[in-house]
């Protein structure tokens, strides 16, 4: 009787083993195992799996998720979440956290390969707050993917350059140096822009891992990009032998890597070189970055031939397409979604389904009187820019007086009647300024139509920018017409100054031109670059008018 007992004991024993061994396919272990050192060898092993064999909604959803992830990993598109979402739906109410952190990690991944940023960056903020705080992989991964995305889509507040660092911190403790390179390549190219001393600093570092790791292709890469960086900082020769040797030592040679050799090469004096290397880019009329590009490096060609005319043309078209690549992509408003999801995750689905009435109650409390609250400012904001709008209308007035008598007050009248005009032209400016500011209260979009609709309609008013030059130069101490002089600005960028001058911040100047805040930035830093200042373009004014004043 008790031998009996032992083998049953041992039978059953020996069957819950195998069930167990069963629960999970070894196939999928070893695919997953193999992800991210060969992942075309995981990619091959779950191809010839036949999906029927596995068995249970475990093996289903495991072997979606590694699918999804090796192909995702192997560069090759996804154009559907829908794989992807059976991994979701089943983890959701299961106890494998980092497998469900995955499964949002790259449904994520699939609306980018969709090209919809916003639903991307929704799922990898999922991920995140899904995420425990050791599992430095997934983090590693969400951080750079979201950092990515807020690169290519211009996204504001450097949501980009936060999520690099962070990412580069987790690759650091997982000790990935080819990770740890691409994330210092990409900081150094955001620094670029505003501080070319830690690009500098940051693209150096990545060529150096890429020397360790013996990458030739990354060197060169970053190589090609420390060119940029030593244009923007104004060193020509630095990036002209930045450039030649990567197009001497590469297989095949970037627009990129032809543009930074034909910039420096302007610069240096040097047009015929210039040409020769921008003849030999490749130029697609789809690609709207490299269009700009080849603008700008035809005009610094035509500057250096000293053919004025030809130069504003082309930096003319070349500011063209930026706008408008700036223009196009602030449609996509993808840095909103950080902070409206920062706290969507903190209650499990069994708490919301418990409190979903007082929630939906509380809601709607909240909605009303946010409703209530939004109309009634709007009511009485409106009222306070009719009336400052009346004064305004009538400055406008007494501005178009003076400046059709202007030229005659010149030589005809006194310089008590000179300093009369100018009081006339603060006041106004003054009024002008001070309505803008109030747009602060209400939705910018909302404000914008309502400015452009009834107010002095500025992007098509000469009289204005007469008036905000001739004040402006009064107040800086001719100030802009010496940037004019020495500087190859364009008009559009002395009116950009002439604000400046006159104290407007971004939300008035793009107000005033008829764009948005981030091409007034745009803009700055173009002019910024033009008269070769360090500073920032508003602290640069500033002092230099302090100067003269």
């Amino acid at each position: 009787m008790r031998k009996l007992l032992y083998i049953s004991l041992t039978f059953l024993l020996v069957t819950m083993v195998m069930g167990c061994v069963r629960g999970v396919d070894s196939r999928l272990v070893q695919a997953d195992s193999l992800m991210w050192t060969a992942p075309d060898s995981s990619l091959a092993i779950l191809n010839a799996i036949n999906r029927d064999s596995l068995q249970g909604d475990e093996n289903q959803a495991y072997y979606a998720l590694l699918l999804t992830q090796a192909q995702f990993r192997c560069n090759i598109p996804l154009t559907s979440d829908t794989l992807i979402s059976k991994a979701v739906d089943y983890y959701s109410d299961n106890h494998n956290r980092e497998h469900y952190t995955r499964a949002l990690l790259y449904k994520g991944g699939a609306y980018e390969d969709m090209n919809n940023p916003v639903e991307a960056i929704k799922w990898y903020k999922q991920a995140e707050n899904n995420a425990d705080s050791t599992d430095y992989r997934n983090l590693a991964q969400i951080n750079f993917r979201m950092g990515k995305l807020y690169y290519i889509n211009y996204a504001s507040n450097n949501l980009d350059l936060e999520k690099f660092k962070k990412a580069l911190k987790y690759y650091k403790i997982l000790k990935d140096e080819r990770m740890i390179m691409i994330s210092l390549s990409h900081i150094g190219n955001i620094y670029r822009a505003s501080n070319v001393t830690e690009a500098i600093k940051y693209l150096n570092e990545a060529k150096k891992i890429a020397l360790e790791i013996n990458d030739t292709a990354s060197y060169y890469n970053q190589l090609n990009e420390l060119s940029m960086a030593y244009y923007f900082d104004s060193l020509y020769i630095e990036a002209k032998d930045a450039a030649i040797d990567c197009i001497n030592n590469v297989d095949e040679t970037t627009n990129a890597m032809l543009f930074n050799a034909a910039n420096a090469y302007s610069e240096l004096n040097m047009p015929d070189s210039a040409l020769f290397y921008l003849k030999q880019t490749s130029i697609d009329n789809t690609n709207q970055y490299d269009r700009m590009m080849y603008a700008f490096a035809l005009s610094k060609i035509y500057k250096a031939q000293n053919q004025e005319s030809d130069y504003l043309k082309y930096d003319k078209l070349g500011n063209s397409i930026s706008d408008s690549i700036t223009l196009q992509s602030g449609r996509n408003q993808i840095f909103a979604v950080e902070d409206k999801m920062d706290s969507s995750f903190k209650i499990s689905k069994q708490e919301r389904i418990s409190y979903m009435r007082i929630i939906l109650f509380s809601v709607s409390i909240v909605v009303f009187l946010i409703t209530f609250a939004y109309i009634s400012n709007v009511w009485f904001l409106r009222r306070k820019f009719k009336k400052l709008l009346k004064n305004t209308e009538e400055n406008k007035r007494l501005t178009k007086t003076m400046l059709d008598d202007y030229k005659s007050i010149n030589s005809k009248h006194s310089s008590d009647d000179n300093a009369l005009i100018i009081n006339y032209l603060q006041d106004h400016f003054t009024s002008l300024n001070q309505l803008i500011e109030k747009s602060s209260e209400l939705a910018y979009k909302d404000f914008l139509n309502f400015f452009n609709k009834n107010a002095l309609k500025t992007g098509n008013n000469e009289n204005f920018w007469k008036a905000s030059r001739m004040l402006a130069d009064e107040r800086s101490g001719n100030l802009v017409t010496e940037l004019e002089n020495n500087s190859h600005l364009t008009e559009s960028e002395l009116r950009v100054i002439s604000l400046i001058c006159l104290g407007y911040k971004n939300d008035a100047i793009a107000a005033c031109t008829g764009t948005n805040k981030d091409s007034v930035k745009s803009k700055k830093t173009r002019i910024k670059n033009k008269i070769r200042t360090s500073m920032q373009l508003d602290s640069f004014i500033m002092q230099e008018i302090r100067k003269r004043v």
